[in-house]
């Protein structure tokens, strides 16, 4: 088959988005090479991350000669794929272009969440405008779907009103690094620590996790370490830190190299990741392939990506989280097992072999 991918993403992002597109390119390309894949990007930003993808045994790439990048993008990407006489097109972060539904190409779209539906006052009045204009209309025109997980396929279907047989659930993988195996060097001099690793924003709860920590017993209490950067809320959480004399239990570190984040996931106790709302959660299954449990919300699609290997809390109630935090911290046999329940459980389900067969089945599936 003929298969293009919008890969704005994959070339010039390099969290979320940009890690999903990497991976579900890369696992798809190794598993079935003989497949022409195509690449479609405004820029091609060629480093560390994206440079396997400049491999031309690999891919064919497509970047925009275009003086108004964002018109290439939803309009000339058409052309390209009538030319280039394309079987499918993959837009992997909610768009397709404009009229390829018109193509004998058979299009699919990846969506993530619905985050700006949720909570509006965290997005611009005009970016709110142009998702709900460009995302509604891509996943009305794409033949089908497919929703990071059965949170958002519920959310497609309620928010949307998207029928359910145009929805299909195919789960992310996270970075290879995570399935190696490895000797892990241990990162920091504590010796025991909670670990928080994601953006730091108000609905991930880094502050219910401040909040909790003031409430566990002094004699009780171990560091917590926070990988993840933010804005205006990360001063709110360290004024609470501070307000509540925790300043010598909390590390902040704005960026850990990707070689190193397995360590030290692997030497917490757990992760703790109490968001309210997630499309995913590539955190749980980076912690729990490391051999660590995780502290997560019982809402959302959290408990899907920590299956068995979690402790499901409420995220609003910091009581709840402290108590998680004591008995992960205190029972090293429950620990054990959840973090070894939760390594089978992402085996199991998130490997990049079963994924791309999925994918590959998907493809097949529409005629």
């Amino acid at each position: 088959m003929k298969i293009g991918f919008d890969a704005k993403r994959l070339f010039n992002n390099f969290t979320g988005l940009g890690n999903y597109s990497r991976t579900l390119v890369k696992n798809f390309q190794q598993s079935f090479p003989e497949h022409d894949l195509h690449l479609f990007s405004p820029k091609l930003i060629r480093n560390e991350e994206t440079e396997w993808f400049f491999d031309e045994s690999r891919f064919t790439l497509h970047e925009c000669e275009h003086p108004f990048k964002g018109y290439w993008r939803q309009y000339q990407i058409t052309s390209l794929v009538k030319k280039l006489d394309l079987d499918i097109y993959h837009g992997l972060s909610h768009e397709l272009p404009i009229g390829i539904e018109k193509l004998n190409c058979k299009t699919f779209i990846s969506f993530h969440d619905l985050i700006y539906e949720h909570y509006p006052e965290q997005f611009p009045l005009l970016d709110r405008f142009f998702y709900r204009r460009k995302y509604k209309s891509s996943a009305f025109r794409a033949d089908q779907i497919l929703a990071i997980s059965e949170s958002t396929k519920k959310d497609l279907k309620e928010i949307y009103g998207i029928p359910e047989n145009k929805i299909s659930v195919l789960y992310q993988s996270c970075q290879d690094i995570f399935f190696q195996q490895k000797t892990y060097v241990k990162p920091i001099k504590e010796e025991h620590y909670f670990l928080y690793v994601g953006s730091i924003i108000e609905r991930k709860g880094l502050l219910k996790i401040v909040e909790a920590q003031a409430l566990i017993p002094v004699k009780s209490r171990i560091p917590i370490v926070i990988i993840g950067s933010g804005k205006d809320y990360v001063q709110e959480v360290k004024e609470r830190i501070s307000a509540l004399g925790l300043d010598n239990e909390f590390l902040f570190m704005k960026y850990v190299e990707n070689h190193l984040l397995p360590s030290y996931y692997h030497f917490a106790k757990a992760l703790i990741f109490p968001s309210v709302y997630e499309g995913f959660g590539i955190p749980i299954i980076e912690s729990l392939l490391s051999n660590t449990p995780v502290i997560t919300s019982s809402i959302s699609s959290l408990p899907e990506a920590a299956g068995p290997g979690g402790i499901l809390v409420n995220p609003s109630n910091q009581n709840e989280i402290a108590k998680a935090m004591v008995e992960i911290s205190e029972d090293e046999k429950k620990a054990a097992i959840l973090s070894t329940k939760g390594r089978q459980h992402v085996l199991s389900k998130f490997t990049s072999k079963v994924l791309s067969q999925e994918l590959l089945k998907l493809y097949q599936s529409i005629k």
